[in-house]
């Protein structure tokens, strides 16, 4: 079991994800409607997530550049970008991130790509 938090601008996807991780036997520990709230939530966590679930397109501070602050501050925590923004995909991976997921994405899509990521 890992505990997962959800950054993602949209409710109805952050309930998707939650109910699809929680099936699979994980746990979400936090989740977050944007990149800035998110990071401070995770900056306050006495114990950080084992696998961060980032969109990208959200207001406030994009997913890349959550991802960003997070990687500055706690290098190796994992991460899978899950967006509709292909165009992204070379700078995510230029960070460091190699489990990219683009949206929409099937559920078995979703479950191989958080299990790859935690592993």
């Amino acid at each position: 079991m890992a505990n997962i938090m959800i950054v993602d601008d949209e409710p109805t996807i952050q309930q998707l994800m939650a109910i699809i991780l929680e099936d699979m036997g994980h746990r979400v520990v936090a989740q977050s409607l944007n990149g800035e709230v998110a990071l401070q939530t995770y900056m306050e966590m006495g114990t950080r997530p084992d696998l961060l679930i980032i969109d990208h397109r959200m207001p406030i501070m994009s997913g890349t550049d959550l991802a960003r602050s997070v990687l500055e501050k706690v290098p190796g925590q994992k991460i899978l970008f899950l967006t509709a923004d292909e165009s992204v995909k070379e700078t995510v991976n230029n960070l460091g991130i190699t489990n990219f997921l683009e949206k929409p994405a099937d559920i078995d899509t979703i479950r191989e790509a958080v299990a790859r990521a935690l592993s």
